[in-house]
């Protein structure tokens, strides 16, 4: 990958022409395969506004002019998706070549990310083995081009707009993430053919490597020093470059995600230590979908780590944030995928309420007693209800390393979900009695134990046991606005706060009241808001 990058190359021709396009591809031969994949380019017509979008993204891209680029990824393509390409693939990276009559090394593996990503995300049916090693292949290059200039203090030859630097990333690690689910469907299946393919390809998509792509991209972009100091002066990377910046910043979010995946939530939340949460606009507000990216998982990490609180305010922050945000590009793949989230992180934010009740944001109420009310009873009533909404929530965990194909006997293809469902339903059910006992102490100031047992229908030493349940589970570590993210100091998070003395039970409850300053500041932001909408109308 040489110098050609680097130097903005003269206008691209769009006529037809015989020239051998990739040097990433092997070498010509004569077999007949090569000679039925050269019947398959010539077969394939590309309409002439496709001809005319890959060329002007191939000028764009050689000239550096991002805001061409933007238009061209985020309209362009996307309607040109619509139009001829909604059930079928677009063009080849060979046809492509074959029409633009040049050699570009960097533009071609744009295309194929382009070409890899509609075929993943809309056309599920048509992904073959072969897809799926290309892809990595492809990944691989871009990658490792990235980080050979960042390695060498340089900046990235590759200009991109924000949203498709991230669209990179977060495609990647969905490769990786449907590529371990092929793995272990293969395995329970036990077809032969798929199995003898993944055994002589271990390498595609191995936790390992992805792992260390995103940590190389973490340390080479001096991102998180840059984070520490946005001032300091003297150095290159993250502190001269934004695309060098934001690749570095996305890649430490992706690395929030893998870890979670993989169910290691402490060691999510720690990539994630150094991020700009305190700063006027954060990074990842430039892209609404690395937005919802570090929300999503960094609620879900506390979850799991019985941090409810903190789970709470997370995902009440981002819902409230989605209910007032408009500017978002509905043609693009990610539109989907943010309607998803949303929606999950609504039932995430229902279960971590139910485990411990906590005053919601006003501008919620609405949407979850029209959309969610069904499910807020559900988990009341029933415990079987927090697993399958779980279930339906939950991030799609992956297993860090293959099956033993060698071994196949007794393999469960859920490992990763069951276990990570597992923890979180143990959890549930030890909790179960703490509903019953705290809606009888509300009642009351001051009880005989024998009172309470009887009222739970249990005995006085079952209902101690209960109790000490009670004062543990309900105290946890509350993160209090300053410090990194696993920072906190423990709390009651109860409704009701008791104590024993002896036989008698003694109760404070706690009912949370909103400050009558913050009511005010709200409504006045609301009306100033309506206010500027008014002025824009009026002009």
């Amino acid at each position: 990958l040489g110098p050609s990058f680097e130097t903005p190359c003269t206008a691209c021709t769009t006529q037809s022409h015989e020239v051998s396009i990739m040097p990433l591809a092997e070498e010509e031969s004569n077999s007949e395969g090569e000679q039925q994949q050269q019947q398959q380019r010539k077969a394939e017509v590309i309409p002439d506004s496709v001809d005319h979008f890959l060329g002007s993204l191939l000028e764009a891209i050689k000239s550096r002019n991002i805001q061409e680029i933007n238009k061209l990824y985020e309209t362009d393509f996307n309607k040109l998706t619509s139009m001829y390409y909604e059930k079928k693939k677009w063009p080849s990276a060979h046809a492509v070549g074959d029409a633009l009559g040049n050699n570009e090394e960097l533009f071609l593996i744009l295309y194929k990310e382009l070409y890899y990503r509609h075929m993943f995300a809309r056309l599920t049916s048509m992904v073959t083995f072969q897809d799926r090693v290309e892809s990595w292949k492809n990944y691989m290059q871009l990658l490792d081009l990235m980080i050979l200039q960042l390695s060498e203090g340089e900046d990235l030859c590759i200009a991109l707009p924000v949203q498709w630097l991230w669209d990179i990333l977060d495609e990647f690690i969905y490769h990786y993430q449907t590529y371990s689910t092929y793995c272990h469907k293969a395995a329970k299946l036990q077809k032969e053919k798929e199995i003898k393919e993944l055994k002589e390809t271990p390498n595609v998509f191995d936790t390992t490597k992805v792992l260390m792509y995103l940590h190389q991209l973490v340390r080479y972009s001096l991102i998180e020093e840059w984070l520490k100091n946005p001032n300091e002066t003297g150095r290159g990377g993250a502190f001269t470059d934004e695309s060098t910046r934001l690749i570095g910043y996305f890649a430490l979010v992706q690395l929030l995600r893998v870890h979670s995946l993989l169910g290691d939530y402490r060691l999510a939340m720690e990539t994630i230590e150094h991020m700009d949460f305190h700063s006027e606009v954060p990074l990842f507000y430039r892209t609404p979908a690395c937005h919802v990216t570090v929300y999503y998982y960094m609620g879900f990490a506390y979850m799991m780590q019985r941090r409810y609180v903190d789970a709470s305010r997370t995902f009440q922050d981002i819902l409230a944030f989605l209910s007032k945000m408009s500017a978002v590009n509905k043609l693009s793949y990610q539109f989907d995928t943010m309607l998803k989230k949303e929606d999950q992180m609504y039932v995430l934010l229902l279960m971590c309420n139910t485990l411990c009740p906590q005053q919601l944001d006003e501008s919620l109420e609405k949407p979850i007693r029209e959309k969610h009310a069904d499910k807020q009873v559900r988990l009341q009533d029933s415990v079987q209800a927090f697993e399958d909404l779980f279930s339906y929530a939950c991030p799609k965990f992956v297993a860090a390393s293959a099956p033993d194909y060698e071994n196949l006997e007794n393999f469960s293809p859920n490992e990763a979900h069951t276990r990570q469902l597992n923890l979180f339903m143990s959890e549930v059910k030890q909790q179960q009695a703490l509903p019953t006992i705290g809606s009888y102490m509300k009642l009351y100031t001051s009880l005989q134990t024998s009172k309470l047992a009887q009222l739970c229908e249990t005995d006085e030493e079952q209902l101690r046991d209960q109790l000490m349940c009670v004062t543990h589970k309900t105290r946890q570590l509350v993160h209090q606005k300053e410090g990194k993210p696993l920072d906190g100091v423990k709390q009651p998070c109860s409704e009701v706060e008791f104590y024993l003395d002896g036989d008698m039970v003694h109760i404070n409850a706690q009912k949370p009241h909103r400050p009558h300053g913050d009511v005010f500041l709200e409504h006045i932001l609301k009306f100033q808001d309506i206010l500027k909408r008014m002025d824009k109308l009026e002009k």
